[in-house]
C-alpha cells in the first residue's frame, strides 16, 4: 500500500491517480475568501479519558520553561561564535516558546501536558545544543542517555496493559499513551539531520531524549491517576486483541484505493476534469491512510491506538462510499465562487452538530466528532492564511477537504456501530 501523508490534511499526490484538466481553473484572491468562514466553529478538544493530577502538569510546564531560560537571551556572537549554530540555537528555542505559549489555550491540564511534550523537544534541543557550544555536554554524553532512555522507553511500551471498568475509556486511554510512546521512540531512533558530530546534532540528540522523558511522565500520569480511581476494574486485553484481529481482516477484505486505483473508472459517471475528481481523490487518501496506519500500529504493538484507527477506518470507508454516490448523483461539477466553497464547509459544520455524540465524551463517538472539529478548524486556519497571501488560489484542495471531512462527520455513527460489533465478547 502506497505511503499517503503524515497528517491529517496532508496527503502524497502521487500515491493515487490524480486528474489533469485542459481547462483554465478558477482563481480566487485574497479579497474574495473572508465569505467562506462566515459561519462560526465551537472550539472543541479531544475528550480526555484521565485528568493528570496539577503537580504533574506544573512540573512538566515547569520543565518546559527551566530549559528555554537556559539559553541566553538574546543569544549573541560572544555566547555562540558560529553564526549558523547561533541560528538554528534561537531558531529551536522560539518553536518551544511558541508553543510553551500556546498551552495557555489548551482546553485542559491532560492537553497541556500533553503538548508540552513536543515543546520540550524543542526547547531540549536548544538547551543541550548551547550546552555543547560551552562544553557542558558531549556526543557521548548524549548517546549514553538516549540509550538509557531508549531502554526504558521499550520497557514502558511493552508495559502497558488495558485495565479498567468502562472498555472505550480504557481504549482511548491506551491509545493517548501508545501514540505518544511510539512518537517518541521514532525522534529516538531518527538520524540527526546535521549530520554525524558537532553542536547541533548534540542538540537533536538531547532534544529528543528530553521528548522522550516527557513523554514517559505523561504516560506514567495517567496510568497511575486511572488507576487510582478504578475500583472493580478487569482486563480487555483479549477483547482488544479479538477486535483488532476482526478489523484487520476487515481492512483486508475492503476495497481499498491504492496507487493502481482509477478513481474515474470506480463512479458510474463521467468526471474527467471535474472537481468531482479532486473530491473522490481526497477521500480515497482518507480511506488508505486509516488502513495503512492501523496495519502499521498492530505491526508494532499497538494495540489500543491500532483499534482507534480501525475506527476510523470503518469511518471513512462509509464516507468514501457517501462522496462516491453523491458524485454520481451529479455533485461536485463545478467551482465557480467561494459560495460553493462557503456551502460545503457550512453542511459539514451544520452535519457535526448532529452527530449524536458529545466531543466532551471519553468515548470513541466523542473522539471521532471531536477530530471532525479540529480538522475543520485546521483546514479554516488554511483559509485564514490565504487572506493574507498576496496571490492566487484555486480552493479546490480546500473545497474537496471540506466535503471530505462532512461525510466523515456524518459517517460517524455507522462506523461507531460497525466496531461496536467487535468490541462485544
Amino acid at each position: 500500500m502506497c505511503e499517503v501523508g503524515a497528517g491529517p490534511l496532508v496527503a502524497t499526490a502521487s500515491c493515487l491517480q490524480f486528474f489533469e484538466s485542459d481547462d483554465p481553473t478558477r482563481r480566487f484572491g485574497p479579497d474574495e475568501l473572508e465569505p467562506i468562514l462566515a459561519m462560526d466553529v465551537p472550539t472543541v478538544a479531544r475528550p480526555a479519558p484521565v485528568q493528570p493530577g496539577e503537580n504533574a502538569v506544573t512540573d512538566a510546564v515547569g520543565r518546559l520553561e527551566e530549559l528555554i531560560a537556559a539559553v541566553p537571551d538574546p543569544i549573541g556572537a560572544d555566547d555562540v561564535p558560529n553564526e549558523a549554530v547561533r541560528h538554528d540555537i534561537d531558531r529551536a528555542r522560539e518553536i518551544a516558546r511558541h508553543r510553551r505559549d500556546a498551552l495557555a489555550g489548551a482546553m485542559d491540564g491532560f492537553h497541556r501536558m500533553r503538548r508540552s511534550i513536543h515543546a520540550r523537544r524543542y526547547a531540549g534541543e536548544a538547551a543541550v545544543a548551547f550546552e555543547a557550544v560551552t562544553d557542558d555536554r558531549s556526543l557521548n554524553d548524549v548517546e549514553t542517555e538516549r540509550e538509557a532512555v531508549t531502554a526504558r522507553l521499550e520497557q514502558r511500551r511493552s508495559g502497558i496493559t488495558h485495565r479498567g471498568t468502562d472498555l472505550q475509556r480504557t481504549l482511548l486511554l491506551g491509545a493517548h499513551r501508545e501514540s505518544e510512546l511510539a512518537t517518541a521512540g521514532r525522534w529516538l531512533g531518527n538520524r540527526p539531520r546535521h549530520g554525524t558530530n558537532g553542536a547541533l546534532v548534540v542538540g537533536e540528540l538531547g532534544g529528543a531524549v528530553e521528548q522522550a522523558r516527557a513523554a514517559m511522565a505523561f504516560s506514567d500520569e495517567l496510568e497511575r491517576r486511572h488507576e487510582a480511581r478504578l475500583t472493580d476494574a478487569r482486563s480487555f486485553e483479549s477483547q482488544f486483541e479479538t477486535a483488532l484481529e476482526r478489523s484487520l481482516d476487515a481492512i483486508d477484505a475492503a476495497d481499498v484505493p491504492d496507487r493502481s486505483t482509477d478513481l474515474i473508472e470506480s463512479v458510474d459517471a463521467d468526471i474527467s476534469g471535474t472537481i468531482a475528481e479532486r473530491v473522490l481523490h481526497e477521500g480515497a487518501i482518507a480511506l488508505s491512510r486509516a488502513s495503512e496506519q492501523t496495519v502499521n500500529k498492530a505491526a508494532d504493538g499497538e494495540t489500543a491506538a491500532a483499534l482507534r484507527t480501525a475506527c476510523a477506518f470503518e469511518r471513512d470507508r462509509r464516507a468514501f462510499e457517501r462522496i462516491r454516490k453523491q458524485v454520481e448523483d451529479g455533485a461536485h461539477r463545478t467551482l465557480e465562487t467561494v459560495d460553493d466553497v462557503r456551502d460545503v464547509r457550512e453542511s459539514a459544520v451544520e452535519i457535526a452538530a448532529d452527530v449524536p455524540f458529545s466531543p466532551d465524551e471519553p468515548s470513541l463517538g466523542g473522539d471521532l466528532l471531536a477530530d471532525g472539529y479540529n480538522r475543520l478548524e485546521q483546514l479554516d486556519g488554511q483559509i485564514r492564511d490565504l487572506l493574507h497571501r498576496d496571490w492566487e488560489t484555486s480552493l479546490e484542495h480546500e473545497y474537496a477537504l471540506y466535503v471530505v471531512i462532512g461525510a466523515q462527520l456524518e459517517a460517524i455513527p455507522d462506523g461507531i456501530s460497525a466496531f461496536d460489533g467487535r468490541l462485544e465478547e
